[in-house]
């Protein structure tokens, strides 16, 4: 098995569809150990100019007078900015001190990346050169993710003034007036002083005629009532700058943003994290939720296909521009891929949260049409009690190529039992029964408030699910009842406790005292590290701190639970959630990863990194908005 990239020490700005990605010390410059195809990332990084799918420009190696400066800082600023500081220690100057600083500043818009160099200097003069060596590879993110790079191409097309290279419908530019050179370099002389610095700069332009997706247009201004100050200010300006560069949109519906998933893998439309993420920013941007919702209509099901898991009502799980194959997981997923069980249902609530909002009727009333076939797959896909799935939905690849696991735990090993064993298929997760019993009861409500027929019909499949629910999901401990995270395909419940039941808070599936009784568990040692919520109980044999979905802290997770607890009234238990992840956040920027190790925070001082971490990830920042609210924060 192939470990990932690391991410944890890397520095990112995001302009969707547009990555930059430096190393720690903020260079961009070639993997270690060569960029051939069967190479390994011996420093377990990469860098890049990425554009969808797709890293362009690998190496932008910097060096002034032939020497590489020694790095000092590197700093993100609003707007897709980092800036990195250098010293070059080779220069001499009349003291011990350093003579000469070389200050980079790359901003990235969508589908443009500027780097400008300032070169400044102690001395009353200097004659200055600033070479920049490039190389475009063009590697498919699957391939990154596999640490496997191709080899450097040669440009199609270089003049003094640019550099062109192509592979098949996607390009790169490279424009620096007067400073091309030969060999793929970029070359600026001059003279520096004292009090006169020396600066040069060039861009490049990413383009994929092939992509799904595209830039959407900047977000709505934001409404916040009560500005936060301290760290909770700076992780929420942190969180919606970097939302703002989540922003895509399809070539199907230009006009209707959505959230791509997260950087750098997920940069794309994924149903569930999109949904999520924009039911959490709803309060402050009701355009994104109907961009969302308008969107996953577009590509909702039609048909039955086993190989997409296509399904009539059926929402997406992921949209890209060809087949994903991820060898090292046995995955070959086509560009329009419908596994996830819970998408359906989440869109339901999007929706009917949007319709209670009252900010978009127009929105609701169009996708009126998608929702009832949305209903009928949810319907169907729920079945009756005593049908084959146990009146539960649940999931099981049939193709030996998709996803083994279809709900936001989608790693093969994420249901397993007390003792480790892996739960076989089909599965039916506890969270997404809670998100299907209020998708049908808030549907009803909408479609009784629009006079739209079917009301009745999903109230009467709500009570069944919540009957059965209670009576098949529920197991005991030591300490006590508590919902099983899901029901294998014999109908056994996971015997161990999950971050899942924090997903039922809210949803109305619970009755008051079932609800206590999950947020006493969540706020348990075995569940609560300090900083977050655990994916699953300490106690769990296949319990480990650094496992993706087994002993780790999600910040979208924990956020969803604060975010149900808030909404059965523990106001006092979701501050001390929300106050967690908080605190988490300050060892990474006043920022929050996708995910971050389950040590405690009696075990360490600060939270510890998981290494493949993507950052920024969409309801990992959208989760800022949920600690906001629970900390008193008006929207």
């Amino acid at each position: 098995m192939t470990v990932q990239p690391a991410l944890h020490r890397q520095h990112c700005s995001v302009a969707a569809p547009t990555q930059l990605w430096l190393d720690a010390d903020g260079r961009l410059a070639s993997v270690p150990g060569g960029t051939g195809s069967s190479s390994a990332a011996g420093g377990g990084w990469f860098t890049g100019l990425l554009h969808g799918d797709t890293r362009m420009l690998c190496r932008a190696e910097v060096r002034v007078n032939g020497m590489e400066p020694e790095p000092a800082t590197v700093e993100a600023e609003a707007g897709g900015v980092l800036r990195v500081r250098g010293l070059v220690r080779g220069i001499p100057g009349p003291t011990e001190d350093p003579a000469v600083e070389l200050l980079q500043i790359w901003t990235v818009t969508p589908g443009v990346v500027r780097h400008s160099l300032h070169l400044a200097t102690s001395l009353e003069s200097l004659d200055v050169e600033i070479e920049i060596q490039l190389a475009a590879d063009f590697t498919d993110m699957a391939a990154i993710r596999l640490s496997r790079f191709r080899d450097p191409a040669e440009p199609f097309s270089a003049d003094d003034s640019t550099l062109r290279w192509r592979d098949g419908g996607r390009t790169l530019t490279v424009a620096a007036p007067g400073s091309v050179a030969a060999g793929e370099r970029l070359v600026w002389r001059g003279t520096a002083g004292r009090g006169r610095p020396f600066e040069a700069e060039w861009q490049a332009v990413l383009a994929d005629s092939d992509d799904a997706v595209v830039a959407a247009r900047p977000p709505a201004a934001r409404r916040v009532r009560a500005e936060p100050s301290g760290a909770l200010g700076l992780l929420l300006d942190n969180a919606l700058d970097d939302l703002a560069g989540l922003r895509l949109a399809t070539r199907k519906l230009p006009d209707a943003p959505f959230l791509a998933a997260g950087a750098p893998w997920y940069f794309t439309l994924f149903g569930r994290d999109s949904l999520w993420a924009a039911r959490m920013l709803l309060p402050l941007d009701a355009g994104l939720a109907a961009g969302t919702l308008r969107t996953l209509a577009a590509f909702q099901g039609t048909r039955h296909d086993l190989g997409a898991a296509e399904e009539p009502g059926k929402i997406l799980h992921e949209l890209r521009s060809k087949e994903l194959v991820l060898e090292s997981q046995g995955l070959r997923l086509p560009p329009v891929y419908y596994g996830a069980v819970d998408s359906t249902p989440l869109w339901l609530c999007l929706l009917a949260e949007l319709g209670q909002a009252g900010l978009d009727d127009a929105t609701v009333r169009s996708l009126l049409p998608s929702a009832a076939h949305a209903v009928e797959w949810l319907l169907a896909a729920g079945g009756a009690p005593g049908s084959p799935n146990g009146g539960f939905l649940s999931y099981q690849d049939a193709t030996g190529h998709g996803l083994s696991n279809q709900g936001w735990k989608d790693s093969g090993d994420a249901m397993q039992f007390r003792d480790g064993r892996q739960a076989d298929g089909p599965i039916a997760l506890a969270e997404v029964q809670g998100y299907a019993y209020q998708a049908a009861v808030d549907t009803a409500d909408l479609f009784d408030a629009y006079g739209e027929p079917g009301g009745q019909a999903l109230r009467d499949f709500a009570e069944a699910l919540q009957q059965n629910f209670r009576e098949r999901f529920w197991v005991e401990d030591y300490g006590g009842p508590f919902p099983a995270m899901a029901l294998d395909g014999h109908g056994e419940p996971l015997d161990i406790p999950g971050s899942n039941m924090g997903h039922l808070l809210g949803t109305g599936i619970l009755d008051a005292s079932e609800a206590r009784l999950v947020a006493d568990r969540l706020l348990s040692p075995e569940l609560f590290s300090g900083y977050g919520v655990h994916t699953i109980s300490r106690r769990a044999a296949g319990f480990w701190p650094f496992s993706y979905h087994c002993g780790s802290v999600w910040s979208h997770d924990t956020a969803i639970a604060v975010r149900g607890l808030l909404a059965e009234g523990f106001l006092a238990e979701a501050r001390t959630i929300a106050e967690g992840l908080l605190s988490a956040s300050g060892a990474f920027g006043h920022r929050l990863p996708e995910l971050f190790a389950g040590i405690t925070a009696e075990e360490a001082g600060h939270a510890v990194p998981y290494p493949a971490s993507c950052h920024p990830q969409a309801w990992s920042s959208a989760s800022a908005v949920v600690i906001a609210q629970a900390m008193g924060v008006g929207f």
